[in-house]
């Protein structure tokens, strides 16, 4: 399953060449396009560090090495996220600040892919109906009965509604 991309290859490098030809501010060219400043000031170190590449949309599963080596780097280096980010090439600061997360929770045991998500058990399928039970004659007489008088209020009801409705056209008329 591959994933949406808000914006396309092509539209990234014009904005990022707008910005590198100095056209226009910043500001002016977020204003225009609808972007924040932010994206466009990441999609330009992207594209200085690893150029086209580094604007192309890439889905990447990280091994618990490149998660442990970027989690080093972060910490024995007391760099940003976004320093740290862009050092690996990880287009999302919440990737690393999840991985943070659960390192600080789980250790590096807690980063493999073994123990994310939900655990599984199997569990034997509930059927959705009761099971019926077997009723005597007198308690399938007594259901019956119970029923018939819920049929017969909701036609009383019923009737009452219709009549109320004539009653209203006959006024008007």
């Amino acid at each position: 399953m591959s994933r949406q991309v808000k914006h396309s290859l092509e539209f990234k490098l014009t904005i990022v060449n707008q910005v590198l030809k100095r056209n226009k501010s910043l500001s002016s060219i977020s204003r225009e396009n609808g972007l924040e400043q932010r994206m466009i000031r990441q999609w330009m170190q992207f594209y200085k560090r690893f150029g086209e590449a580094g604007l192309r949309p890439h889905s990447t599963v990280y091994s618990l090495e490149n998660k442990l080596e970027v989690i080093r780097y972060f910490i024995d280096n007391q760099v940003s996220l976004r320093e740290a980010c862009l050092q690996f090439n990880i287009r999302s600061n919440s990737v690393l600040s999840n991985w943070l997360r659960i390192y600080a929770a789980g250790g590096a045991e807690g980063l493999s892919e073994e123990t994310r998500g939900k655990k599984r058990l199997m569990k034997p399928k509930i059927s959705k109906k009761a099971p019926e039970k077997t009723l005597t004659e007198h308690e399938q007489v007594l259901e019956e009965n119970k029923r018939l008088r819920a049929e017969v209020a909701f036609l009383k009801k019923l009737r009452a509604l219709i009549q109320k409705e004539e009653s209203k056209k006959n006024k008007k008329l």
